[in-house]
C-alpha cells in the first residue's frame, strides 16, 4: 500500500519535471516539459534565468527533433501516471475488501509490475534525437524516475508474497445452510364411499356406487336390475309343523 503510494508520487514528479536530463547547452529536457532561455510571458522566469514551458507552446530545432523513442517515452510516462493513480486509489478503497484471495493480490501485483515496466520505458527519452542533438545526461528527473520504477516493483513483490488467508484455529468450520425445500400445503382426502339406488321408469333399478380414493379421484361403478328380476317375489321358506308321532 504504502510502496505503492510512494511510487506514484515518484512518476508524478518525473513526469512534470523540466529536469529530467540535462544538456549541453544548459536547459533541461522532461518528457512533457522542457527549459526555454528565451521570456515566455505566461511562464515565470526561474532563478537562473530559464522558463519551463510545453513542446508545443514553443517550437524549435529540439521541438522539431522529438522521434518515435521520444514519444515512446512520452507516452509511457503518461500510461504510467494514469494507470498508476487508478491502481493506487483501487488498493486503497476497493482491494482490502474484495482481493481477499492470494490469487487477487498476485492481480494487483502483475499490474504494479506492468507500471514498473512503463516507467523504466521513459528512460528512451536519453536515445532520442533531442538528447542525441542536445548532448543529454541523466537528471534529477531521470533519477526519480529510476526510484520509482524501483518502488513499483518493491510494490509488485509485496503483492506476490501475500498468503493464503487461514482460519483462525481453534474455531469450529460451520457448514453453509442448506437449502430448506417449500413445504406446500394440500388439502387431506378421505377415503370414502356413497350408495345410491333409484326405480327407473321401465322398473329397472340403478345402483350407483361414488367411491372417493385417496388422491382426491373418483371411481364410479354402476349396476343395473331388469324389471322381471326386480319384480320376482322372494322365495319366503316356510317351516311346516312335524305332526308325525311314534305309537308307544
Amino acid at each position: 500500500g504504502l510502496l505503492s503510494v510512494v511510487a506514484f508520487i515518484l512518476t508524478h514528479i518525473s513526469l512534470w519535471s523540466c529536469q529530467y536530463a540535462g544538456t549541453d547547452i544548459g536547459v533541461g529536457v522532461g518528457l512533457i516539459y522542457r527549459e526555454v532561455v528565451e521570456p515566455v510571458w505566461f511562464y515565470s522566469v526561474s532563478s537562473d534565468g530559464t522558463q519551463c514551458t510545453s513542446y508545443a507552446s514553443y517550437s524549435d530545432q529540439y521541438y522539431d527533433a522529438l522521434d518515435g523513442k521520444f514519444r515512446a517515452a512520452q507516452g509511457c510516462g503518461l500510461a504510467a501516471w494514469m494507470v498508476g493513480f487508478v491502481m493506487v486509489v483501487a488498493v486503497w478503497s476497493v482491494a482490502p475488501c474484495v482481493a481477499s484471495s492470494r490469487a487477487g493480490w498476485r492481480i494487483i501485483g502483475g499490474m504494479f509490475f506492468l507500471l514498473g515496466v512503463l516507467q523504466l520505458f521513459t528512460l528512451l527519452l536519453l536515445a532520442s534525437d533531442v538528447c542525441r542533438i542536445t548532448g543529454c545526461r541523466l537528471n534529477d528527473g531521470g533519477v526519480v524516475s529510476i526510484f520509482s520504477f524501483l518502488f513499483w516493483w518493491a510494490s509488485a513483490g509485496t503483492c506476490f508474497m501475500v498468503p493464503e488467508p487461514r482460519e483462525e484455529p481453534g474455531l469450529p468450520r460451520v457448514a453453509p445452510p442448506r437449502p430448506v425445500a417449500e413445504l406446500v400445503p394440500t388439502a387431506s382426502v378421505v377415503a370414502s364411499e356413497t350408495t345410491t339406488q333409484r326405480v327407473e321408469v321401465d322398473g329397472s333399478i340403478v345402483t350407483e356406487t361414488i367411491k372417493t380414493n385417496p388422491d382426491g379421484s373418483f371411481t364410479v361403478t354402476t349396476s343395473k336390475i331388469p324389471p322381471a328380476a326386480a319384480a320376482a317375489p322372494a322365495v319366503v321358506a316356510v317351516a311346516t309343523p312335524d305332526t308325525s308321532f311314534e305309537k308307544r
